[in-house]
């Protein structure tokens, strides 16, 4: 038999990653069971990450290991495993379209979803034959890949859901040449739950597309986006309030769509004074947008940021009553008695990342830190009556700028120029 197989397989790298989600991940199923966009599960009920997803969003990562997913036909000679999220919490979450310019929710644009926080292994198996050439260093250059923190799996990755890290990647060799019986035996015997015979690999440095601006963030006063679904997650039931700033797995969040939400609505009220016509078609083209002819992906990625508390003895939850007053009597209006649990206080880290060629993106991240330390631009919901105002401590640039600075003439020049181009 051996005359007929003309390129044997000479070589197994088996490559594993205990990985946690850093934030809620979206994996939808195409489900609207229990929310407009369930989670997916298998047979038994179980949340699990397919093989598929996992191969494509590594392909979309390093274009260099493209070869690896099989091109033009070829059956990929990398093997991508299912998934399965060991000891995940699924929780539901509520998102809402904001006008830009009064920040009220708009017309049938309310909805639902469920987001899954989990831990798993990420499996791979590369088959090498004997006219295969150049395979392992391409596997490097992957294994640099997964090892960057740069990967994020699911839906609304740009928005920082699904953000994955890893506490090493390892690999387990097995020279199948003709004649290596030891290392057949190995193979055959191979599990990948066993520990023995793993190695730690750092592989290549993996150059980004995008650059990262981190803002250290003290939050004045108190946050509430609103969180209906999840109250009961660490209160009594008897004590829940009706409203409850978001946790998840029982930190306090903003996520990163209430960051895109607040920031592409104030800058629009900014930019809009001096760009009538072209504001809105720049940002568009920025923040991404759909409509039923076509869509635009979002050019900025926001992070999730986790609020912690300072001084232990002012921030945090505090649940507060609440009640509407008739205008007419000074009275209490009948029905309208609520309380709520806002989260005062803190600080936290808000990351941004933008396209390596974008500069004029740069300066508009910019000028949205700067409006939002002036106070221009709020966060999350109340913001009428004092919610959601921050101050900015510090800003780190990857391209050596420590301070924040107002909008300049790359931005300037590009918005001008969107008033000749479709967005």
């Amino acid at each position: 038999m051996s005359e007929y197989n003309t390129n044997p397989i000479v070589k197994r790298i088996a490559i594993k990653a205990n990985c946690v989600f850093e934030t809620p991940a979206l994996i939808g199923s195409g489900v609207s069971g229990n929310t407009d966009s369930d989670v997916l599960r298998d047979n038994n009920g179980n949340a699990f990450l397919p093989g598929s997803t996992i191969a494509g969003v590594l392909k979309s990562l390093s274009s260099d290991t493209a070869t690896l997913f099989g091109e033009n036909d070829a059956i990929s000679p990398l093997w991508v495993y299912d998934a399965n999220l060991e000891d995940a919490t699924i929780i539901t979450l509520d998102g809402v379209e904001i006008g830009r310019d009064n920040k009220v929710a708009l017309e049938s644009k309310k909805y639902d979803y469920e987001a899954v926080c989990a831990k798993f292994t990420l499996r791979l198996l590369l088959t090498i034959r004997e006219k295969d050439k150049g395979y392992e260093g391409l596997l490097a250059k992957l294994i640099g890949v997964i090892n960057s923190g740069i990967v994020s799996f699911g839906a609304k990755t740009r928005r920082g859901f699904g953000r994955v890290s890893c506490e090493g990647v390892y690999s387990f060799s097995f020279d199948l040449c003709k004649g290596n019986e030891t290392e057949l035996k190995k193979w055959i015997d191979f599990e990948w739950k066993n520990q023995d015979g793993f190695t730690k690999e750092e592989g290549e440095h993996s150059q980004s597309d995008y650059k990262k601006i981190t803002a250290l963030i003290r939050l004045d006063g108190s946050v509430m986006i609103r969180d209906t679904r999840n109250i009961y997650d660490d209160i009594e039931e008897g004590d829940a309030p009706d409203y409850k700033h978001l946790s998840v797995g029982g930190k306090p969040a903003i996520l990163g769509t209430s960051w895109a939400g607040a920031f592409r609505s104030g800058l629009y009220r900014l930019l809009a004074q001096k760009y009538p016509e072209n504001a809105k078609k720049y940002l568009d083209e920025v923040f991404g947008y759909v409509s039923e002819e076509e869509c635009e992906p979002s050019k900025i990625i926001f992070g999730a940021s986790f609020l912690k508390p300072v001084n232990k003895d002012t921030d945090g939850y505090l649940k507060i009553s609440r009640v509407k007053i008739d205008r007419f009597t000074g009275g209490a209006a009948a029905g309208a008695l609520f309380s709520e649990t806002p989260w005062y206080g803190g600080e936290t880290t808000l990351e941004v990342r933008y396209p390596k060629n974008r500069g004029d993106i740069r300066e508009l991240i910019m000028l949205g830190l700067d409006a939002a330390d002036k106070g221009f631009i709020a966060i999350g919901g109340e913001t009428s009556v004092g919610r959601g105002f921050i101050s900015i401590t510090k800003v780190r640039d990857e391209d050596g700028g420590v301070s924040i600075c107002g909008a300049k003439q790359e931005l300037k020049a590009k918005i001008e120029k969107t008033g000749g181009e479709s967005a």
